[in-house]
């Protein structure tokens, strides 16, 4: 009964709290961009600022993999070198999930975000919650009170072959995705599977189309709420080191099934950005957020990669008090205004938490910082006006990129933090076309 009653308290608290927030602009009307957008914010207020932009009733999907309840800190992993040249992991903190240890506490945070997501999903749209075992249930009675229990449409349980076991429970090998719909009239795309009949063996009952293969003969029916995907292994070539990261092919079979080509989804926890760039290869136009800077960089790295067209929208304070400086070799001037530039980072000096590594990994980082900081370089990023055009990777001191005139870079360490690189040009070099 005492949780029943953090519960709802819990619930009360995190609708005050909304009722407070400034939405008064949330009508709907035109969106401003028409395009994806990332963002460097805390969620409320991004979802604050779309709804006064007329988002309201927007998105197909949201899709959220927030924090668990699970009591923990949760690391991303990065790698540096010590003065011997041997590899140490350091493990740097990706996001809390401590809620000062109070069901309370996590249950007023949550309320208030799923108002938002609520206010922003269309009347078809369909919400997906990705939780486990901490929290599903405490967060399906505020869903049950926030979107109505005739909304529950399903609850996926995904199954993998990764994590960790006991001795006094059974091994915990699947998470919990609750879907929402907003009213009954929401769209989905139910994919099929095979259904393998008994003995491998054609039924030939009448009217029932079969296949065979390989195993043997199947009937197509609509896929089950359990669902076999493989987690993103350590030798994957998805793998960014951060935690909890999730597979391209579940976050794809969600889009695919919720949403249609050229919908809106949104994802408002987006860590290392595994839902938007399921988004961006199912051609969905996509918005995603997340507070923290390693978050947005490795979700930003991805999407550039993947060719993606979209801005980024910074709400917290992007630059970093550390100094990055490149020569420019050449400059060749190219058709259209292009030009190729050749350069190379020539100093870099980090500014970086330490209060955010690990203890036992600290000493490495300083050591790394005095006498090898260009190996802290996660990319250096290619910026024409207001756009990424590209990202370099290797090679810091002897770069060729091709940009605009007005071309900058932007360097960004292995911890996600920026730096506007100062491009000195002798006096020496002209133009060459």
């Amino acid at each position: 009964m005492a949780v029943i009653e953090q519960i709802m308290k819990g619930i009360q608290a995190g609708r005050e709290d909304y009722a407070q927030l400034d939405i008064s602009a949330a009508v709907p009307g035109d969106a401003e961009h028409t395009g994806s957008v990332l963002a460097l914010c805390d969620n409320v207020e991004y979802m604050r600022k779309l709804l006064s932009e007329g988002y309201a009733g927007k998105f197909s999907i949201i899709y959220i993999d927030p924090p668990f309840f699970t009591r923990s800190k949760f690391n991303a992993t990065v790698t540096v070198k010590d003065a011997d040249g041997a590899r140490h992991r350091i493990r740097h903190l990706a996001f809390d999930d401590r809620f000062e240890r109070s069901l309370e506490c996590y249950i007023e945070n949550m309320t208030v975000r799923l108002l938002l997501m609520r206010d922003l999903l269309a009347d078809n749209g369909l919400m997906w919650v990705h939780l486990d075992w901490h929290s599903s249930h405490y967060v399906k009675m505020v869903l049950d009170e926030l979107m109505g229990e005739k909304n529950f449409v399903n609850e996926i349980i995904w199954c993998y072959k990764s994590g960790g076991s006991g001795k006094k429970h059974f091994s915990r090998k699947h998470d919990n995705i609750l879907v929402y719909s907003k009213a009954p009239g929401y769209y989905i795309d139910i994919p099929q599977e095979k259904s393998y009949n008994r003995g491998f063996k054609p039924y030939n009952f009448k009217g029932v189309r079969e296949y065979q293969d390989d195993q043997g003969w199947y009937t197509l029916v609509n896929m089950k709420d359990v669902w076999n995907v493989d987690m993103v292994g350590r030798t994957s070539s998805e793998r960014t080191g951060y935690a909890t990261q999730k597979p391209l092919e579940l976050m794809k079979r969600i889009i695919l099934a919720g949403s249609r080509e050229g919908d809106l989804v949104g994802d408002f926890f987006c860590g290392s950005g595994s839902f938007l760039e399921a988004a961006e290869i199912s051609g969905r136009r996509w918005m995603g957020c997340d507070n923290e800077k390693l978050a947005i960089s490795m979700t930003r790295k991805r999407m550039i990669h993947r060719g993606a067209d979209f801005v980024c929208e910074y709400g917290s304070d992007r630059a970093s008090a550390g100094r990055a400086s490149a020569k420019v070799y050449d400059r060749i001037l190219l058709e259209n205004g292009r030009v190729m530039y050749k350069c190379g980072i020539e100093e870099f000096k980090p500014d970086i938490d330490t209060g955010y590594i690990q203890m036992s990994d600290r000493g490495f980082i300083e050591q790394a910082i005095e006498s090898d900081p260009m190996q802290l370089i996660d990319y250096v990023m290619i910026n024409n006006e207001n756009t990424e055009a590209g990202v370099i990777e290797v090679e810091f001191d002897d770069m060729t990129f091709v940009g605009n005139e007005n071309a900058r870079l932007t360097l960004v360490d292995i911890f996600g933090r920026e730096y506007s690189v100062e491009m000195h040009r002798p006096s020496a070099i002209n133009d060459r076309g």
